[in-house]
């Protein structure tokens, strides 16, 4: 991995990409197979390369490379053709995790629906997420919001916008959508008591008819659902 990471540092001497160096990143990419995590690592270092070095080139030649880099790692390569799906169960830190991994490490948005937010980590992810410039959504139950210890009032104050259903049914989803390619359902609360002590599970995938269909889903019910105010 740290050969693909030491392409990237040449093509940032002279803040441009050429078509030879993201086909020698591509091949080796191809021939490395990175897992997700990988995969965030390898963002986390191509910012990191830019901020140590931001102060010796210009605005737009920075930003120009990280739009570049970054739409590099995300190419339909055979690399990524694969996506393998993880799983996690509760009781127990394992969804919890889960859950703040893909809230930590999301680049540009964030489409949340979930039937309760009460699990202060989990709420402090998000605030921290929507600080650093990601376009996040709720969607939620009208009436959990009102429960005691429910974070979705603190969250909306923030600037954060919120969607509640206004129907006697329950909006009793739980899952999330990450940057359009990342998917994570399943039956665990965002709950304290979910980690504490029940039985739930989580899956996150990235196979894209999978995540499109929740991001269907998702865009229906943001139409439907009224702004909570």
């Amino acid at each position: 991995m740290e050969e693909i990471v030491q392409l990237f540092i040449r093509s940032f001497e002279d803040a441009s990409f050429s078509s030879s160096e993201r086909k020698a990143i591509r091949q080796l990419i191809e021939n490395y197979h990175p897992d997700r995590q990988q995969r965030d690592l390898l963002r986390s270092r191509i910012f990191d390369i830019a901020r140590t070095r931001f102060a010796s080139h210009s605005d737009l030649a920075v930003f120009n490379w990280l739009e570049i880099a970054n739409k590099t790692l995300l190419d339909k390569s055979p690399a990524f053709s694969y996506h393998p799906s993880e799983v996690y169960f509760s009781p127990g830190d394992t969804c919890l995790e889960a859950i703040l991994h893909l809230l930590n490490t999301a680049l540009s948005s964030l489409c949340l629906c979930v039937f309760t937010i009460s699990d202060d980590r989990i709420a402090r992810a998000i605030t921290h997420a929507h600080q650093r410039g990601v376009n996040i959504r709720i969607l939620t139950d009208n009436e959990k919001l009102y429960d005691d210890g429910s974070d979705i009032r603190q969250l909306a104050r923030a600037g954060i916008p919120v969607r509640v259903d206004q129907t006697s049914n329950h909006m009793h989803h739980k899952f999330a959508i990450a940057d359009d390619r990342r998917v994570l359902t399943g039956s665990y609360n965002w709950t304290r008591s979910a980690a504490l002590y029940n039985h739930e599970n989580i899956v996150l995938m990235e196979e894209p008819k999978v995540v499109q269909a929740y991001a269907n889903e998702f865009a229906q019910l943001w139409a439907e659902m009224v702004p909570f105010r």
